[in-house]
């Protein structure tokens, strides 16, 4: 979804991941989290396209994103 905003062209992008937490050490052994613990990641970013700016690698600009989770039952 895209729309004309004040600071020029802003394009929103939403999407979803599942996503499991851990931490291990050098040897393998769990340091952090739950192997058996998927989440569902929802996020959105919205970027803004600087128009003065000509290298088009380098010319969008995140304006802000928002992550939501929940724990996903298998």
């Amino acid at each position: 979804m895209g729309r004309i905003m004040d600071q020029g062209p802003v394009l929103v992008i939403s999407f979803q991941a599942q996503v499991v937490m851990v931490i291990r050490g050098p040897k393998g052994d769990l340091v952090e989290g739950d192997p058996d613990k998927v989440m569902k990641m929802a996020h959105t970013w919205a970027l803004c396209r600087d128009q003065e700016e000509l290298n088009p690698n380098a010319a969008w600009r995140l304006l802000d994103m928002h992550t939501a989770s929940q724990e996903q039952s298998l």
